[in-house]
């Protein structure tokens, strides 16, 4: 059998993980937001996401944790920039979760 193509329920449970925690993250995300501040809050979740991953699973070295870390982060960005964003699922839950930013009322023509 091809060893390439074992992956243990802990790599499947963190690439699942990390597939569907984009919409999770954009309920937190602002708007308002820089690119860096989400970045580092994306990394973050995923961190925060790998250590109760890894603890569920019972993985408790180090270096599982950081596996699962790299592989939720992985997982997540590509999902995000091929599915989430595109779709624009991801932008639309976080204009939906964000403070409405106007200062007044729209005098936009109709």
């Amino acid at each position: 059998m091809n060893e390439f193509l074992n992956l243990d329920n802990s790599a499947l449970w963190a690439l699942a993980v990390g597939f569907f925690s984009p919409p999770v993250i954009s309920t937190i995300q602002q708007s308002r937001w820089s690119s860096r501040t989400k970045a580092l809050v994306a990394f973050g979740f995923y961190l925060v996401v790998a250590a109760v991953t890894a603890y569920v699973l019972g993985l408790f070295a180090i270096g599982d944790v950081f596996r699962l870390a790299l592989l939720i982060f992985l997982a997540a960005g590509t999902s995000y920039k091929t599915l989430w964003k595109p779709t624009g699922i991801s932008p639309v839950i976080e204009a939906a979760t964000s403070p409405n930013q106007d200062n007044g009322p729209d005098h936009r023509a109709e």
